[in-house]
């Protein structure tokens, strides 16, 4: 009665998390309420619900809960962003969930947001010519110029 809504939510949370983490499971859980100081390079795919302070390094998925903060810079192939941020982020694939804050610069691939999200600093996003490892033709014809508005 009271608490299907938090069963719900937290249902719909797990779910996206194995779908976004690519069917990773979760082997590490900072819980809620832990309060963590330094930086961390964390090599399995992490759940973060407490509060920590220092930048991340993953080599899987990284999401952070609704009651999840991070002061510092986060950087893992893979970012979901349900609570808040205080850093920049460098991710292949960044999603920024409804109710999430984000307060740094985003560098990303592939950048997903949810309406309600709130994201305050500068994103860049690399394109498929930034992603090419070898030029095969170069020619005249080739040559695509962008212009650009400096503000």
């Amino acid at each position: 009665m009271f608490g299907n809504k938090d069963k719900t939510k937290e249902a719909e949370l797990s779910q996206t998390i194995s779908r976004s983490a690519s069917s990773k499971e979760i082997k590490t859980l900072i819980g809620e309420g832990c309060k963590i100081e330094g930086n961390f390079f964390i090599p399995t795919a992490t759940r973060i619900d407490g509060t920590i302070k220092g930048d991340l390094t993953g080599d899987s998925g990284i999401v952070i809960g609704n009651s999840g903060r991070i002061e510092g810079n986060i950087c893992s192939p893979e970012i979901i962003v349900y609570g808040h941020v205080v850093g920049n982020i460098e991710s292949n694939h960044l999603e920024l969930k409804r109710g999430s804050h984000v307060n740094g610069d985003i560098k990303t691939n592939e950048l997903i947001t949810e309406q309600g999200c709130i994201f305050n600093g500068r994103c860049t996003m690399n394109s498929e010519a930034d992603n090419v490892t070898e030029l095969k033709d170069i020619s005249p014809a080739s040559v695509k110029i962008k212009s650009v508005n400096p503000q």
